[in-house]
């Protein structure tokens, strides 16, 4: 995540699913929330550009979805583009843990040093969200490729597997950003994380994916702690039967 995408539409729609999961609601009690933010440095300019969403002749489209988000996500948008004025908005639900400071590797330091201050970063966010029910891993690119070691200068873009074990083996449920390249269809690239989440994470509950498809395609994945499968699977329905659906779909 970088703060200068903050507000565009991806995290309108963010936000919008993180609500719905977290509750309450009728399928069950609230699910309190932590968030990995996998902070990065802004880098590539021109990205965060897409939040025409919020004006005319597309906004009452999105602000039907949930009009007290949609007006958070301007303010934010016309004020103060960043991850602290989203934490400071209210966007999520009171009692959310944050955790968002920064991992970045110097030219040239050691990968002994890289290790060991990538390890305390990691155990620094463990402990930030560990009374947390639901914890989402927000990274820029998703899901651990095999052509970028965790400790290459871009690691910090993607959430490896191993880091969510701790979280796995105390209970918590998972949703992870994806995502979606363009050298496969997003389909194949789903169903390729699915297995792959499915293996590392066994006895999870069905693994629930969420596809936004608006402006730039980008998935959810959620893995079911067993505790909580029936109310993510309830929520993330009620979800696609809603003015939302517009927006997301199963895959």
């Amino acid at each position: 995540m970088q703060d200068r995408y903050a507000g565009d539409v991806g995290d309108f729609g963010k936000y919008g699913l993180l609500l719905r999961l977290s509750g309450p609601d009728g399928h069950g009690p609230a699910l309190r929330l932590g968030v990995l933010w996998y902070r990065f440095e802004d880098s590539t300019p021109g990205d965060g550009k897409h939040v025409s969403y919020l004006e005319p002749p597309r906004a009452q489209e999105f602000r039907r979805c949930d009009p007290k988000l949609f007006e958070r996500m301007r303010s934010i948008v016309r004020n103060e583009r960043s991850i602290a004025a989203v934490e400071a908005s209210g966007v999520l639900p009171s009692g959310t843990a944050f955790f968002g400071d920064k991992l970045l590797f110097g030219r040239g330091e050691s990968r002994e040093s890289r290790e060991a201050r990538r390890l305390e970063w990691l155990e620094a966010g463990l402990r930030a969200v560990e009374d947390a029910d639901l914890v989402f891993a927000d990274p820029d690119n998703g899901l651990e490729v095999a052509s970028v070691d965790r400790l290459h200068a871009d690691g910090p873009k993607y959430v490896y597997y191993d880091d969510l074990r701790a979280c796995w083996n105390r209970g918590q449920s998972l949703v992870v950003y994806q995502h979606i390249a363009r050298n496969r269809t997003a389909k194949e690239q789903i169903a390729a994380r699915r297995a792959a989440l499915r293996e590392r994470f066994m006895g999870a509950g069905d693994i629930i994916t969420l596809r936004w498809r608006r402006f730039t395609s980008r998935a959810y994945l959620v893995v079911p702690a067993a505790g909580h499968a029936d109310t993510l699977a309830a929520r993330s329905s009620a979800l696609l039967a809603s003015p939302w659906s517009r927006h997301f779909t199963s895959q």
